[in-house]
């Protein structure tokens, strides 16, 4: 087997049990990897009916056949489980220093059920697995915790952490790597948490992998590497990471405020940029495992109400998420709010989303002092936020924290009121990019999502950006963002393409700078899949398929495919100011082009059956 070992660590935590699995080539070729190759598992493998911070409960980490390669943004890995804050299909993806670790000590993926008695840790060394226990690291934070494992035995461990509101199974609390790069999105950390796993680390001695055309690989990686070291994107997102780009959003009208209740902020197009990052607080540039665009930064504030040490700075979406979504362009403040929600393992996204609602929910008397332990809720107090609202959070604790750790939708059910001006798509909270400003298109594609609203899961931002053209797969549209002509036309195209870019676990980054035969080139020079470009693509909407029916399996149906009332009315202002969003055509004109069924929200037994999903076909149409 080349690319891949083929190999997979599968635990029992409830057992103590450790064993090593060996897939069949093919699995790959059909699934490719990562988040396809965990839909694999999970449709084989799960306890349907488990909760999902159960010990029945499966999780998985899985790498891409690219994990290990010298190349520009092949460092990425996922990890999957049902997601204890939607109830549906969760995933999340990670950059970093891990993934390319696991593969040099021979594995493609850690399988996880049970509970350990104990709190534990995953020790993956070399060829030795063990579990070794972690009560001294309980309790503590994720990144205090990679900190005391990084040298430890006289090793560079890569570690996986979660901070305490893993620990207190917090529906988005998230896991770092390295304490910095995160696995965010759809509450893994509460479900590694809920396994008693405080750390996974690895080391291994070695780094070599097995190709199947090392020749033709190296000269396509001398073609590959220059290119995306040299793209203007690159050289933007290194110089002024990745929110480089946050100025001409605001004017836009894609970076939401206020719990999306306005499109424009003018002061804060200039306050909260990469370029004010850049000059006020880094202090140096980082890259994941051989990337050379370096978008990550470390930041240090010396001094005042939010100083912190050098460490991990934030990225776009916390910025905008603890930034201007409520209602702060301090950018001092959003530094400390998000090293806050990174030490304590909670994802930046729904944290900050969830507070914005509730702010909204206050200002609208829908939450009362009595809900909040008489804290009052208002824009822009990010002291509040800071010292109450995210430490509540993270540990459940009082009425406020055990409220908003649940969630927007969640918490809005639970009061009776607010729902509809939440902003989440299948219960998980919509990233920092507003579809009416940023491209009607995200609309669709946050509603079709199996995770739930996710600007990463499928290229659309960047389809809409005009940073995408494909006329091998039939993508030669030119976008108007602000219209719903051709998006449904180009999600389909989105749909299969993204799912191969998560199941290859390679970042949109760099992926913007490779053209279609190119990546099946790659395919077939690492990994020996024997590809042609359709077969790729099939790949894709095979994947895409198959967690439909996942989600389809676990409850979910065509009417969860929605975005709330707020994300759907006209802006108020700004650029997009009364544009509406036709929705429902473009849902219609999607499920008609991906021969989806319109109640079930399922591919027809015939497409399921052309898609090589047969055996899934006569289960979920019998």
């Amino acid at each position: 087997m080349y690319g891949n070992t083929g190999r997979i660590i599968v635990v029992d935590l409830t057992k103590g049990l450790i064993q090593i699995e060996t897939l069949a080539e093919d699995v790959y070729r059909t699934y490719v990897g990562g988040s396809g190759l965990a839909a694999r598992l999970f449709w084989d493998r799960a306890v349907w009916d488990a909760d999902p911070l159960s010990p029945e409960a499966l999780l998985m980490f899985l790498n891409g056949p690219f994990a290990g390669l010298k190349l520009s943004g092949a460092s990425r890995f996922s990890s999957a489980a049902r997601s204890p804050l939607t109830g549906g299909w969760g995933d999340s993806s990670c950059g970093g220093y891990a993934a390319p670790e696991l593969r040099y000590a021979g594995y493609d993926g850690i399988l996880l059920t049970g509970r350990a008695g104990e709190p534990s840790m995953l020790t993956i060394d070399d060829g030795e697995v063990r579990l070794d226990p972690a009560g001294d690291f309980w309790g503590k934070g994720a990144l205090e915790t990679a900190r005391m494992l990084r040298e430890a035995d006289g090793k560079k461990w890569r570690t996986l952490t979660i901070g305490p509101a893993g620990e207190r199974l917090v529906p988005f609390a998230c896991i770092l790597n390295e304490g910095h790069h995160a696995f965010g999105r759809t509450g893994m950390g509460a479900v590694m948490g809920s396994k008693h796993l405080k750390a996974i680390r690895i080391h291994a001695s070695k780094r070599n992998m097995l190709l199947a055309d090392p020749e033709s690989y190296e000269a396509l990686r001398s073609e590959l590497n220059p290119r995306i070291r040299d793209a203007l994107a690159s050289d933007v997102l290194r110089v002024n990471g990745t929110a480089a780009n946050l100025e001409g959003g605001v004017y836009a009208g894609d970076v939401p405020i206020r719990n999306f209740t306005s499109n424009f902020w003018q002061e804060m197009a200039e306050a909260l940029t990469g370029s004010a990052l850049t000059e006020r607080f880094l202090t140096r540039r980082s890259a994941c495992a051989y990337c050379a665009i370096a978008c990550k930064r470390h930041v240090e504030i010396p001094n005042g109400p939010y100083a912190i040490p050098q460490g991990p700075g934030p990225e776009y979406e916390t910025i905008v998420s603890l930034g201007s979504l409520i209602g702060s362009m301090d950018l001092a403040a959003v530094c400390k709010a998000g090293r806050l929600c990174n030490e304590l393992g909670l994802d930046t996204i729904t944290t900050g989303a969830t507070i914005a609602w509730a702010m909204e929910a206050f200002e609208r008397n829908d939450l009362t002092a009595a809900d909040t332990d008489g804290v009052s809720l208002s824009w822009g107090d990010m002291d509040t936020v800071i010292d109450r609202v995210i430490p509540a959070i993270a540990g459940r604790s009082g009425a406020m924290g055990r409220l908003l750790s649940l969630g927007s939708a969640a918490a809005a059910r639970k009061i009776g009121k607010g729902l509809d001006y939440t902003a989440q798509a299948k219960g998980l909270e919509v990233p920092a990019h507003d579809p009416r400003g940023g491209g009607h298109g995200l609309a669709l594609t946050y509603a079709v999502s199996p995770r739930g609203a996710c600007h990463v899961a499928f290229p659309m931002l960047f389809m809409e950006m005009g940073a995408c053209y494909y006329p091998e797969i039939g993508f030669e549209f030119e976008l108007e963002p602000k219209s719903s002509e051709n998006k449904p036309e180009a999600a389909a195209i989105a749909v299969a393409l993204g799912s191969i870019e998560n199941s290859a676990c390679y970042c949109q980054f760099a992926d913007r700078e490779i053209t279609i035969p190119e990546w099946v080139a790659l395919f077939n020079t690492v990994a020996g899949y024997g590809w042609e470009i359709e077969d790729m693509m099939a790949a894709g909407k095979r994947i895409f398929y198959l967690k439909r029916l996942i989600n389809y399996r676990l409850g979910k149906t065509a009417c969860d495919d929605s975005l709330t009332p707020r994300m759907l009315e006209p802006a108020r202002d700004g650029e997009p100011e009364g544009i509406p969003i036709d929705f429902e055509g473009m849902k219609a004109r999607f499920y008609e082009l991906m021969r989806m069924d319109p109640e079930r929200g399922i591919p027809s037994a015939e497409a399921l059956i052309e898609a090589g999903l047969g055996e899934e076909a006569q289960l979920v149409w019998q």
